[in-house]
């Protein structure tokens, strides 16, 4: 990524040493990266330049951010509101490998301190209510995938968090949302549902965080049937649904 970075500000056309000054990054190791990536369609060779430039293939990157970016910047308003009106931590997260990774988080007053989540931030896909919504997103044989990897990473744990998964995933089926009692961190409770969108094809959910006193197990369920209807408004974003979820 350094690397396709340094054409941004640069001519169109770089040569390998133009790259290695540039970045710092030893002559070998650019060679084989720039080999790499015009491979991947992410840059352009010219034999008659001796020289490479961007190709389209960092379009269609650079399409998918921002997707996100409008994704994550239509549903924020709404996600605000909702944290200040319950008192929790709001966040929208997508599947990256085997992480939970935030496009979007909102805080209320109460989790600003407490919870110290930002855009950018990942957790486990096993042991959280966020990560159980995004598994139930996927199909099965994206999911037996993702398990594999999983497995692979947490094989002394394996059990507990298979167990984990399953109750999330069971939740989900019955009541449309997971719900995690100190799984993430031990005084810290959550709720999520999946969540599907037209602007991003990934495997998305919605999550709800709070300390434990400010969001005790009894509360989950509440809470959980609240963000179903978030849910359920923010992909089409039709204003008079929004206007009834914003005065209910």
């Amino acid at each position: 990524m350094s690397l396709l970075a340094t054409f941004a500000g640069a001519p169109v056309w770089l040569s390998n040493s133009d790259i290695v000054q540039r970045t710092g990054l030893p002559a070998p190791t650019v060679a084989r990266l720039t080999r790499s990536l015009t491979g991947m369609g992410l840059l352009h060779y010219s034999a008659h330049r001796r020289r490479f430039r961007l190709a389209a293939g960092v379009v269609r990157l650079g399409y998918g951010a921002r997707c996100e970016a409008h994704l994550a910047e239509r549903a924020r308003p709404h996600m605000q509101r909702f944290a200040d009106r319950h008192g929790v931590h709001v966040s929208l997260a997508v599947l990256d490998r085997t992480d939970a990774l935030h496009l979007e988080v909102c805080h209320s007053a109460s989790t600003l301190v407490t919870l110290r989540l930002e855009a950018g931030s990942r957790v486990p896909l096993a042991t959280t209510a966020a990560g159980h919504g995004i598994l139930a997103c996927l199909s099965e044989g994206e999911r037996e995938t993702v398990m594999k990897a999983l497995q692979v990473r947490d094989e002394e744990d394996w059990p507990q968090a298979a167990e984990a998964i399953t109750k999330g995933l069971d939740a989900i089926a019955v009541l449309g949302f997971s719900r995690s009692v100190g799984g993430w961190q031990t005084d810290v409770n959550s709720v999520a549902t999946p969540f599907r969108s037209p602007f991003h094809d990934g495997a998305m959910s919605i999550a709800c965080s709070a300390p434990a006193g400010h969001l005790p197990e009894e509360r989950l369920d509440e809470i959980g049937d609240e963000l179903l209807v978030l849910a359920g408004l923010l992909p089409g974003q039709d204003t008079e649904d929004l206007d009834a979820f914003e005065m209910a």
